[in-house]
Order: C-alpha cells, then sequence, then structure tokens
C-alpha cells in the first residue's frame, strides 16, 4: 500500500511524495544504482550503530529513500506556508501548517518506510494522524510499542520493563543525526536541514521529558 504527500504552496505550486514500506529489501539490491550523490554512500556519515558495512552494501538505505525529497525541497523556505495532505487507506487527512512541519511529516515517515533496519521497526510510530500528533502521544506510543516488543519476544514468559528504553530512544535519534549530518550543504535554503533536526529534537524531548510524562500518566491512572 502506497501512501502520499501533496505539499501545495501559496502561490499553487505542488509538491508529492510517495511512501511505501521497504522492510523487505536486501540493501545488496541497492548496489547496482550508479550517480548517486556522495551523501548516500554508506560509509557518508554512516551512524555508529548502522549493522552494514561497506563492503558489501554501497548505499544508506534509508538516505535513498530521501533523494527526492532533499532534491526537490533544496531551495524550500521553512516558514513557507502551505497545505499538507497525506492520503492513506485510512483516509486523506489534510492541515495548513508551516514547510519545516510538512516536511517533518515526509521525511519522518519516508525514513521509518524506507530498507534501514533499525528505522523500519519502528513502525508503530506511523498512521492515521501519527506525524500531525503531539511530542506526549508519540512517547506514549513509543512506550506501549517497547512494552509490546518484549511481549512478543517472550510472549509465555513476559515480565516486562523500561530498563532499555531510553536505549530505544537513542537509537532513532542517532540515525536521524546521522541523516541530519548527510544533508548538510545539500540545500539552499533551510527547510529540509531544519526539519531533520526537528526530527531530532522530537527524540531528545522524549528522551528528556520521559520521567515526568510517566509520573503524569501515574497521576491520571490514580497511581
Amino acid at each position: 500500500m502506497i501512501t502520499r504527500y501533496q505539499i501545495k504552496s501559496e502561490t499553487g505550486e505542488q509538491l508529492s511524495f510517495n511512501v511505501q514500506n521497504h522492510k523487505d529489501l536486501d540493501p545488496q539490491e541497492l548496489n547496482s544504482y550508479s550517480d548517486l550523490p556522495d551523501w548516500v554512500k554508506l560509509e557518508f556519515h554512516q551512524c555508529t550503530i548502522c549493522p552494514y558495512k561497506s563492503e558489501n552494501i554501497t548505499f544508506c538505505p534509508a538516505a535513498f529513500e530521501l533523494q527526492d525529497v532533499i532534491q526537490q525541497c533544496s531551495d524550500c523556505i521553512s516558514h513557507e506556508r502551505v497545505e499538507l495532505s497525506r492520503l492513506a487507506k485510512e483516509g486523506t487527512v489534510t492541515t495548513e501548517t508551516d514547510m519545516q512541519r510538512a516536511l517533518f511529516a515526509v521525511i519522518g515517515e519516508k525514513a521509518i518506510s524506507s530498507g534501514c533496519i533499525i528505522l523500519n521497526s519502528r513502525q508503530w510510530s506511523l498512521g492515521y494522524y501519527s506525524m500531525f500528533t503531539t511530542p506526549e502521544n508519540l512517547f506514549y506510543r513509543s512506550i506501549s510499542s517497547y512494552l509490546m516488543r518484549q511481549f512478543f519476544a517472550s510472549p509465555d514468559n513476559c515480565n516486562p520493563d523500561l530498563k532499555g528504553h531510553l536505549d530505544y530512544l537513542d537509537e532513532v535519534i542517532n540515525v536521524f543525526g546521522s541523516l541530519l549530518q548527510r544533508i548538510r550543504g545539500e540545500s539552499s535554503q533551510d527547510a529540509n536541514n531544519n526539519a531533520l533536526a526537528s526530527i531530532v529534537m522530537s527524540g531528545q524531548l522524549l528522551r528528556h521529558q520521559r520521567d515526568d510524562w510517566l509520573d503524569e500518566l501515574k497521576g491520571k491512572m490514580g497511581l
């Protein structure tokens, strides 16, 4: 199933980007491509937790997936007002926002749906209103998905805890931080860089606010 994002500017110009889940992609399948920019190569600002080796994998799967966005939006300005629509099997959501927030949604979903084995395991962050939601809601999604991950790993002997939850978030911050380093200097304007920086900062916010939000959640449960 393909999800489509449409970004329409106040002048009527429109950009469209398709998102498809590439969880079954073998990164070696990308080796046959040529004439791709250096920032897509695996070893270019490769994230420190990347499981792939440049000896047999040529391109970063997440960077490969972001090429069309980075290239088409290289001259986009963060504060430009746009209409963003997300067309998916669940329905269509449309909102008025700025270009930076629009690209936050597009880049986030395309990267998480890419063949990157780390990001693709975070499919919990996607869904009907996911990219238009609040940091708190993303945080609750991350908590529930982390706990469910433990349950599915050992359903008959599960004693879930949150000991590794911060590491779980740090992996996402690490990968998106490396993607930001990859695309610096690739745009004449600031929207691409600022959108990726916002994703990294959102992850950091989830991490730093975790205990406060957990305490708030306990209060709502009367605990």
